[in-house]
């Protein structure tokens, strides 16, 4: 196994904690554990609880719950893993093992780049195919996913709402993917991590229950504002497949943390998922208004659709830099972090994170203002 660099998450890692203005997040301010559980008493029943090993697949009250949010689903369908991340690596990893010869992941960009890291450190390889900018919305090209489809292809890769764009995919998209897979007979593998952080509208519906080649992966680290818990899932609608991917985190983290399982089963049931949803709403709502105000008196430089969900945006610019120098030039001279859009494999572009402090969204947009007067 021969891993790429994961540009994106080293550069993170390296300067998110070093700047003075971070924008590179793309979920909303976090949660205290005093913001998650207010009352004293229900907190020190947390702090009581012994440090001991986790049942490996989740507990029982805690796949249950997560299964109260698919139709149809029960605690045998759910797999609870250590944050998104695990969960979609042992999906490939499972996916381009399944079957003989099918090696290939057919995966929608851009796109979060870990399949395409894990698929092609894994010895697989990646065919696209793309989400299109059209009469101001990213529309996903099923036809070049007809095409892209082989003999080889273990798997569909999406990621709805979609990292970097926020652009959502309704249930006609949707059914449009499920039944191209099911025609092809290969899975469909859809991250659907910022699901419940719409700007507008209803929830971003899940493929769950539209195939039963339909396989998804979520966490309680973007849309909820709990990515300290490292808390993910796979919820498979074949509980023989649930069990099987269970097996491979036997060989990768073997458990999720007592203390994660617990407050997970407490911020997903449905009252507190309610009140950390329409948190999470407001927070992406007041702040793309900061940024769209921003882009609308800039126009001659960038375009950019609105997202449909999640704190991210993702601009095309027509600088006379590419979106990586113009990145290194913030980074080192105004102390700002944002993500270049070569790590979405499109140069012209950047991802810009909002989700965060206004006041420090604020303080980032004028420091990128300064640049851009050393640009004109």
């Amino acid at each position: 196994m021969k891993l790429e660099a994961f540009e994106m998450e080293r550069m993170q890692s390296e300067w998110e904690f070093r700047v003075d203005i971070n924008l590179t997040e793309s979920g909303v301010e976090p949660l205290a554990i005093t913001d998650l559980i207010p009352d004293e008493k229900e907190r020190m029943q947390i702090l009581q609880t012994k440090l001991s090993y986790s049942q490996t697949n989740g507990t029982i009250p805690l796949r249950k719950t997560i299964a109260g949010m698919y139709p149809g689903a029960d605690e045998d369908n759910v797999v609870v893993t250590n944050g998104g991340a695990e969960a979609n690596f042992i999906c490939i990893w499972n996916f381009l093992h399944e079957q003989e010869g099918a090696n290939e992941i057919v995966m929608m960009l851009p796109n979060y780049m870990q399949v395409y890291g894990v698929t092609k450190g894994l010895s697989g390889s990646v065919a696209p195919f793309h989400l299109r900018m059209k009469e101001g919305q990213w529309i996903p090209d099923l036809e070049e996913l007809k095409k892209a489809i082989t003999k080889k292809t273990a798997a569909i890769a999406i990621c709805n709402p979609n990292n970097p764009t926020g652009a959502t995919l309704g249930t006609e998209y949707l059914k449009g993917i499920a039944e191209i897979a099911e025609d092809a007979d290969v899975w469909v593998l859809s991250d659907e991590i910022y699901q419940g952080a719409e700007l507008e509208g209803p929830m971003t519906p899940t493929i769950y229950d539209l195939s039963e080649k339909a396989i998804v992966t979520n966490s309680l680290s973007k849309s909820y504002g709990l990515p300290g818990l490292r808390l993910g899932w796979i919820v498979a609608p074949v509980k023989p497949h649930a069990k099987q991917l269970w097996s491979y985190s036997d060989y990768t983290t073997i458990c999720p943390t007592i203390l994660s399982d617990k407050l997970a089963t407490y911020a997903l049931q449905p009252k507190t998922r309610e009140w950390i949803l329409d948190r999470t709403s407001r927070i992406v709502k007041r702040h793309w208004s900061v940024m769209k105000d921003w882009f609308d008196e800039r126009s001659e430089i960038f375009e950019c659709i609105a997202p449909g969900a999640a704190a991210i945006c993702f601009p095309k610019h027509n600088l006379s830099i590419s979106s990586l120098e113009l990145v290194d030039r913030l980074l080192k001279e105004k102390s700002l972090l944002i993500i270049p859009g070569e790590h979405f494999g499109m140069p012209t572009y950047l991802r810009i994170g909002f989700g965060y402090s206004e006041d420090k969204l604020k303080r980032g947009l004028a420091l990128f203002d300064e640049m851009l007067q050393t640009l004109k």
